[in-house]
């Protein structure tokens, strides 16, 4: 599961000045910080149509870790003080962020260690306090990875996790976390991706750690889910993604070696239906890594990779990030895109939409001895590419990908850099 992301801030003052005062223009806000002490890390950024923004993340006070969100809006940015979710003297991380329709205001959950175990709490926040935390694993020893939150019908939450031989998730009703269901998934190692239909129908895509291949399971609303599926025809499957596009396609990709570095394959799945035969949307020529989904209103749905020198399946490399755009059958429409500029390389990709009919993807510039840029681009419907913006000022991390989220035309995005965590909204 790909996390939901996450991101706090400074005074209400300050977040407006760093927006822009018109809206003829879009453009990035200024960069601002989160927060001015300690040391912030693990970004997680939540924006919703309501133009609510919450930013989750970590932090460490001396001997103290932290789990802390800070709310705003995308207009003016992140205001009031700062909501700690747990306090410990040992290992907090992951935390993870999402904005419910109704009942609580943000949705929070993240990691903290406790008898030999990371354990997933979670919480939920109302005008600023939180209402309620729970413990949604606390039993054994298995180690719970990855929290994140998926949005169903009516933007109703789910929290899914994975431990290390199951994946499970709880629905968030009001202000509280229901019983935990489990999900067909084996696992951490089987790097489990889930999305939920408009009709309710829940898709779950992974990986068989096993065999090494793309497998896929669906549910009813309210209904069990049915028999695995396998995605992939042939070679090694990795790093499985899905999204669901407006007529209720569900579109599964992922990469996949035959030994001569990586494709791109994607999958299809018609509402009511089942996921056809694989389609190559970049072949292995192209050394593919981080493939990234998303859906957008204008139908389309837009799979992004970095291109890179790299032959084997594992690992990465630096390179180019590319997009192709998918009509509703999979398969590929109009030219290959090239995102990035000339000269500039990268080793992670991020791609959201904007809640409306565009995207924006982000990466990290790479530098290999030192810092980078958190760099962006705004895709049209189309395939039509907007100017490269660099959004982060100052030397940046140079490996990771900042964590966007994206509503009502807004994209907010956030980002560790040094020892803080900073963010920018484009609007």
């Amino acid at each position: 599961m790909r996390r939901s992301p996450t991101l706090p801030l400074a005074v209400a003052a300050l977040a407006a000045a760093a927006l822009p005062a018109s809206a003829g223009a879009a453009s990035w806000s200024a960069p601002r910080a989160v927060g001015s002490s300690g040391r912030m890390s693990q970004p997680a950024v939540a924006a919703d149509v309501r133009g609510r923004l919450a930013i989750g993340f970590v932090r460490q006070l001396g001997a103290e870790g932290r789990a802390e969100v800070r709310t705003g809006t995308t207009r003016s940015g992140l205001r009031g003080a700062s909501i700690v979710l747990e306090r410990s003297s040992h290992l907090v991380d992951s935390v993870a962020v999402a904005l419910p329709p109704t009942g609580a205001g943000v949705a929070a959950a993240w990691r903290h260690l406790d008898n030999r175990a990371l354990r997933l709490r979670a919480a939920t926040i109302a005008r600023g306090r939180t209402v309620r935390t729970q413990a949604l694993t606390a039993d054994g020893t298995e180690s719970a990875y990855s929290p994140a939150f998926v949005a169903g019908p009516d933007g109703a939450l789910r929290l899914v996790w994975s431990r290390r031989r199951s994946q499970a998730g709880a629905p968030l009703a009001g202000t509280a976390f229901g019983a935990p269901f489990a999900l067909p998934a084996p696992g951490v190692g089987a790097d489990p991706q889930v999305a939920v239909d408009a009709n309710g129908t829940t898709v779950v895509v992974w990986v068989d750690p096993a065999g090494g291949r793309a497998m896929a399971a669906q549910a009813p609303a309210g209904g069990t889910f049915g028999p695995a599926a396998v995605l992939s025809a042939s070679g090694r499957a990795r790093d499985p993604q899905v999204a669901i596009g407006t007529t209720g396609t569900a579109v599964a990709a992922w990469t996949q070696s035959n030994g001569s570095g990586n494709s791109v394959q994607v999958a299809t799945r018609p509402r009511g239906g089942a996921f056809g035969a694989p389609v190559q949307v970049a072949e292995p020529a192209q050394r593919a890594f981080v493939p990234r989904l998303t859906a957008t209103a204008a139908g389309e749905v837009l799979v992004a990779w970095v291109n890179s020198n790299v032959t084997t399946g594992f690992g990465g490399s630096p390179g180019i990030v590319r997009v192709q755009r998918l009509g509703d059958d999979g398969q590929p429409v109009g030219r290959r895109l090239r995102v990035t500029p000339n000269g500039v390389r990268t080793t992670q990709d991020a791609i959201v939409s904007d809640g409306s009919s565009s995207a924006v993807v982000a990466w990290t510039t790479f530098r290999s001895r030192a810092t980078g840029a958190v760099q962006a681009r705004r895709l049209a419907p189309g395939g039509i590419l907007g100017a490269v913006r660099t959004v982060s000022r100052g030397g940046v991390a140079d490996r990771t990908a900042p964590v966007l989220s994206g509503a009502a035309g807004r994209v907010a995005a956030a980002w560790a850099q040094g020892d803080a965590v900073r963010y920018s909204v484009f609007r």
